[in-house]
C-alpha cells in the first residue's frame, strides 16, 4: 500500500482495526480503538527497519504494533498502563505449543461444565441479585467461567495466557451488554438470549480452536518483543536501546475512559480486585477525561492551535456537560507532551514517529488535535514531516454546530452551512528526530 498525499483520503478499511478481525492472532481478541496493522507495515517499510532497529509503542493497547512488527522480524518494546490490554498484547505475541492447547481445551471445557461459584457473584452489576434490573452476566455463565479460569492455573506457562485469554473472549461473547462507543450497552435481546453455560463452553471452544489454527500458520521468534506494564508519560518505553520507529495511537481527546468500558475483562481476570484498585488505574492513565479527579495541569503554552480552540470552549464553559473539560484538555497535551519528550531523549538520530489521532468537538468547538500534537512535538524537539488526513469521520452534531455559529455570530456560518455541519477527521502525524523539509 501506498500512502496516499496530504489532500487525499485512505478508506476506512485501511484506517481502522475492522480489517484485522480476520488476520491471524490480531483476531485473538478484537480491540475497537486499535488502528490498522497495515499502518504499521508501511512505516516500517517506508522507515527502512532492518531486523536489528527497534520499534517502539508508548501506548501499546492490544499490541498491532509490536506484533506487526515481530511478523517482520524487527524487535518491539511497548508500553501499557492498562493490565488487561498489557495481557491481551503479550499473549498476541507468544506461540505456545499446539498439543498444550488440545490438552487443555479438553479440560477447561470439562472445568467449565463442573462450574464453581464466582467471587463477582452479587457484586455490583456483574451479576442478578435481588431489585436489580439489569446485569451482565448470568449465573450460569459466570459459574461456568470460574471453573475454568480456576483449573487453568494448573497449564503449563507457555500456554495458559492463551487459555485465559480465550476464556476472557468467551466470557465476553457471552455478555449481556457490548461495547458501543464510549460505554456498555445492553443487547436488545438479552434477556430473550438467555446466556448459558453451554453458549460459554461453544465460545470458548470456537476461540481456542482460532489461536490454535494461528499458533501454526504464524509462529513467531520469541524473544523479540517486550510489553511492559508502566505509565508511558513516565518514560522508558525504548529501555537500553535507541529505537528506529515509533507507532502509536494514544488515548483520543474523546473523553473516553478505557478503564470503565473493559471493566469487565479487568475483574473477571483478576486485574483489578475492587473499586478502589480501579480508581488507582484511572489516575495513573492519560487524562483524557474526566471520570475521575486527577491533579490539574501546570502548563499551557501548546501553541496557536490550542490557543484558538481552548479560548472557544472556555467561553461556552455554561454549556459544557462537564466543566472540567477546558482543564482536561491543558492535562491531556501536558501529558502527551511529557511523553514525546521522553521520546526524543530515547530515539535514534535518524528516528521518526507516526501518531494515529482523531480531533474531537466539545460545545460546537473542533480541537485540531493532530495540528496540537504536531505543535507539541516540534516544542520538544521534534521536526514535523507531515499532518495527513487518514479519514474523515462523522459531523458534528447539528446543534453544536449551530450552537457555534450562534455563539460567534459569524456571517459565514450560514443557515444551510450550519445544518451541515463540519467533519471530524482522524489524521497521521509524522514526526522526525532530525530536521528536513515540512509538508504543512
Amino acid at each position: 500500500m501506498t500512502l496516499p498525499k496530504s489532500d487525499e483520503t485512505i478508506s476506512a478499511p485501511s484506517v481502522s482495526a475492522l480489517d484485522a478481525t480476520s488476520l491471524p492472532r490480531h483476531r485473538w481478541y478484537f480491540f475497537k480503538e486499535a488502528f490498522s496493522p497495515e499502518i504499521v507495515r508501511h512505516a516500517i517499510t517506508e522507515t527502512g527497519c532492518s531486523t536489528e532497529d527497534l520499534v517502539v509503542d508508548p501506548f501499546s493497547g492490544s499490541g498491532t504494533t509490536a506484533l506487526e512488527a515481530v511478523s517482520k522480524g524487527v524487535h518491539a518494546r511497548g508500553s501499557e498502563v492498562n493490565p488487561f490490554l498489557a495481557f491481551v498484547a503479550r499473549t498476541k505475541l507468544t506461540t505456545p505449543p499446539k498439543s498444550q492447547l488440545e490438552a487443555a481445551a479438553d479440560d477447561m471445557l470439562l472445568a467449565a461444565r463442573k462450574g464453581a461459584r464466582s467471587p463477582l457473584q452479587g457484586f455490583s452489576t456483574f451479576s442478578h441479585v435481588h431489585g436489580l434490573k439489569k446485569w451482565l452476566f448470568n449465573d450460569t455463565v459466570l459459574t461456568a467461567f470460574t471453573g475454568a479460569w480456576e483449573a487453568s492455573d494448573g497449564i503449563p506457562t507457555h500456554s495458559r495466557s492463551a487459555v485465559r485469554l480465550a476464556l476472557l473472549g468467551a466470557a465476553m461473547d457471552t455478555c449481556n451488554a457490548v461495547r458501543d462507543g464510549k460505554c456498555l450497552r445492553y443487547r436488545a435481546d438479552w434477556k430473550k438470549s438467555a446466556f448459558d453455560g453451554p453458549q460459554f463452553r461453544a465460545a470458548f471452544e470456537a476461540r481456542i480452536k482460532t489461536i490454535m489454527s494461528d499458533v501454526a500458520s504464524t509462529p513467531l521468534e520469541a524473544g523479540r518483543a517486550a510489553i511492559r506494564l508502566a505509565d508511558s508519560r513516565n518514560g522508558g518505553v525504548a529501555g537500553t536501546k535507541k529505537f528506529k520507529l515509533c507507532v502509536t495511537s494514544p488515548p483520543y481527546l474523546n473523553s473516553f475512559d478505557y478503564t470503565d468500558v473493559y471493566r469487565p475483562e479487568l475483574f473477571l481476570g483478576g486485574f483489578v480486585r475492587d473499586m478502589d484498585d480501579l480508581r488507582r488505574l484511572r489516575l495513573g492513565s492519560v487524562r483524557s477525561h474526566v471520570q475521575v479527579k486527577w491533579s490539574d495541569p501546570s502548563g499551557q503554552a501548546f501553541g496557536s492551535h490550542f490557543e484558538k480552540a481552548y479560548l472557544s470552549i472556555s467561553e461556552r464553559v455554561k454549556r459544557l456537560w462537564n466543566r472540567r473539560i477546558p482543564t482536561m484538555l491543558k492535562a491531556y497535551f501536558e501529558d502527551m507532551g511529557g511523553v514525546l519528550r521522553s521520546l526524543h531523549a530515547e530515539a535514534h538520530k535518524d528516528a521518526s514517529i507516526w501518531i494515529v489521532v482523531s480531533t474531537s468537538a466539545y460545545v460546537g468547538v473542533e480541537v485540531p488535535v493532530d495540528l496540537i500534537l504536531a505543535d507539541v512535538g516540534c516544542q520538544v524537539g521534534w521536526s514535523l514531516r507531515e499532518v495527513r488526513t487518514l479519514r474523515h469521520l462523522r459531523r458534528l452534531p447539528v446543534q453544536q454546530w449551530g450552537e457555534l455559529a450562534a455563539a460567534a455570530r459569524d456571517k459565514h456560518h450560514s443557515k444551510e452551512r450550519s445544518h451541515e455541519g463540519p467533519h471530524l477527521r482522524e489524521s497521521l502525524v509524522i514526526l522526525d528526530a532530525s530536521s528536513r523539509k515540512s509538508i504543512t
